[in-house]
């Protein structure tokens, strides 16, 4: 698993003198482009650079590199795939866009064990079938780290607005495959991208629906992602203040400011936690000294 899903930026497969200061965005997942930002008359040429920075990820790191290949459906997607066996990443994610059915990911997983790589994959559910197969696409494989859903094809394949409303069943429909597959969900891009304040609410709107972040296409939207996805001191407090008072209880049940605290409240105050340790707002307590 990479460690915060907050925010994933995206950046051009061609333009690889940006590569590394993209890292330097605060993004936790910085993931170079092969496929939507790449013309076809490109992809050859900006393969190999993407595929090298990939294979070039360290235990240093500011964050996690990931590399979105082309749909295994075209040419450019198998030489994609071909490259990054060849290059057997040992860390990084593998961006598959437009996963259709859980044998893709099935391929890609073959090919990535046969070169001894230990990448993970994200799935991409962006179309009509991947939506209808999804459960079977996020459990096809222990690699897959991450489930991103895909507004803009999606909504072109379903005749809707790439609008909150027409979308919400699919959206809601991607968080129940992650969440029961066990893997964290992450939203699509804003297209809005300028607007920072429009970013930000698209991002509570999709936090409030259970992702665990929201992808970008500009640098300067990482810090509204992040905001949102990240919690705050007072509610890392007030997790740690629950869980603790939990624990203490010799029946299981407890009441905090006039409410009754269960199992499920606690399950939520521990993810909570597990967010702000992985985006490092809170220590866990053997690093603390608790």
């Amino acid at each position: 698993m990479p460690g915060a899903t907050r925010s994933l930026l995206f950046v051009p497969g061609a333009r690889p003198a940006i590569f590394e200061k993209a890292m330097g965005s605060g993004a936790d997942i910085v993931c170079v482009d092969l496929e939507d930002a790449v013309p076809p008359s490109g992809k050859d040429a900006a393969r190999p650079d993407g595929v090298a920075w990939l294979a070039g990820a360290a235990a240093g790191d500011a964050c996690t590199r990931a590399l979105r290949i082309n749909g295994l459906k075209t040419v450019a997607g198998l030489r994609d795939l071909a490259a990054v066996a060849d290059a057997a990443p040992a860390a990084g994610l593998v961006v598959m866009p437009k996963v259709d059915e859980a044998a893709e990911v099935r391929i890609v997983d073959a090919a990535l064990t046969e070169a001894g790589s230990d990448a993970g994959l994200v799935v991409l559910i962006e179309s009509v079938d991947g939506l209808e197969n999804v459960q079977e696409i996020v459990a096809a494989s222990s690699r897959v780290k991450l489930a991103m859903f895909g507004a803009v094809d999606l909504s072109a394949e379903l005749g809707c607005d790439n609008a909150p409303g027409p979308l919400a069943y699919a959206r809601a429909r991607v968080v129940h495959a992650a969440r029961r597959a066990g893997v964290p969900a992450m939203d699509v891009p804003s297209l809005n991208f300028r607007d920072l304040d429009a970013v930000a609410a698209e991002a509570e709107a999709a936090r409030a629906m259970g992702y665990s972040g929201k992808a970008a296409i500009h640098p300067t939207n990482v810090g509204a992602v992040n905001g949102v996805f990240t919690p705050t001191p007072e509610q890392v407090a007030q997790a740690r203040k629950v869980i603790a008072a939990y624990e203490a209880s010799e029946t299981g049940l407890v009441v905090i400011d006039g409410k009754l605290i269960e199992a499920p409240v606690i399950r939520a105050m521990r993810a909570r936690m597990e967010a702000a340790e992985a985006a490092g707002v809170a220590p866990n307590q053997a690093e603390a000294g608790e």
